[in-house]
């Protein structure tokens, strides 16, 4: 079964067995080696795990969110948690050891609901809230704040008719690639960061990202009317402003699985506004698990939703 990005939360994170999944290309001939013995694997162990696959030229984000730097890469969940992952073309019988793994962790988890598979709330990280401008950082800066995670801001930029609820900024991250003095008291809470900066957060510390992703014709649209409110004129065409968008997010997107202090999960803004309940619960498992979730839920306010796709 080949997932789609909106299927994995319930086909594997929520999945009450251990779940294989084979991260593929089209490309790749060992993937392509890897079929017949993934499918002799299936019809033996049906009764009690299950297999899938992510193409991960049709879903990168999925690609992004859990590091697969190559395929054919094979990673099995339980209960939620990556317990297993390999690299490569592997044999029937090293497949069966990593779905071993899982289902040990299963049992874990079953005989002791305080064993190591379960989620860490500790956190310890720092929560970096990012994407492209007017993608929703705002508003999920208000929506983690609301689900008790503590935001880091000065209020020098105040509210305005783009941001009437507050842009959520403070001034020191700004300065993240020459002075990142700030991320010294940060954990715990969290900071909205320009996405071009993630590239200069201190590797000795560990953060959570939540990549904000929106419609590019919306963003465009807000930019537009965010600078006509604010009197300011510019020539720069919309096609020339989306191949720009483009090449930095394909240049992040690549460098993104190399970096192992930060975890990232990818939020659509689009789909945060349609069903909120479906990916405030992606976002409370990427946090740790302790977030409220209505409270979050609850900041949504649709009427701010303006610019929308034709």
């Amino acid at each position: 079964m080949e997932l789609q990005s909106g299927e994995f939360r319930e086909r594997v994170l929520e999945n009450t067995r251990p779940v294989l999944v084979d991260f593929w290309a089209t490309w790749c001939p060992p993937c392509r080696m890897m079929q017949p013995v993934l499918e002799r694997l299936a019809a033996k162990v049906s009764d009690r795990v299950d297999i899938c696959s992510v193409n991960i030229d049709r879903q990168p984000d999925l690609a992004a969110e859990y590091k697969i730097s190559g395929v054919p890469t094979f990673a099995v969940w339980a209960n939620g948690q990556l317990v297993a992952q390999k690299t490569g073309a592997l044999t029937e019988g090293q497949l069966l050891q990593l779905l071993e793994a899982g289902e040990a962790a299963m049992r874990a988890a079953a005989s002791d609901p305080r064993s190591s598979t379960a989620v860490d709330c500790g956190r310890d990280w720092i929560t970096v809230v990012s994407g492209l401008p007017r993608s929703g950082t705002s508003l999920m800066m208000r929506m983690l704040e609301a689900g008790g995670i503590p935001a880091l801001t000065d209020s020098v930029r105040r509210a305005d008719a783009d941001n009437p609820n507050g842009y959520y900024e403070l001034e020191a991250v700004k300065q993240t690639d020459h002075d990142a003095a700030w991320t010294e008291t940060a954990a715990g809470s969290s900071v909205k960061m320009v996405f071009r900066l993630l590239r200069h957060l201190p590797a000795d510390r560990k953060y959570r990202v939540v990549l904000m992703r929106r419609d590019v014709d919306e963003i465009l649209r807000s930019q537009r009317a965010m600078l006509e409110r604010s009197g300011v004129v510019t020539e720069i065409a919309d096609e020339q402003m989306q191949e720009m968008y483009r090449r930095e997010l394909l240049s992040f997107y690549s460098w993104l699985p190399q970096q192992e202090h930060l975890q990232a999960v990818n939020v659509s803004y689009n789909e945060l506004i349609a069903d909120p309940q479906q990916v405030v619960r992606q976002i409370n498992r990427h946090l740790g698990g302790e977030l409220d979730c209505e409270a979050m839920v609850n900041v949504i306010d649709p009427s701010l939703y303006r610019q929308r796709a034709a």
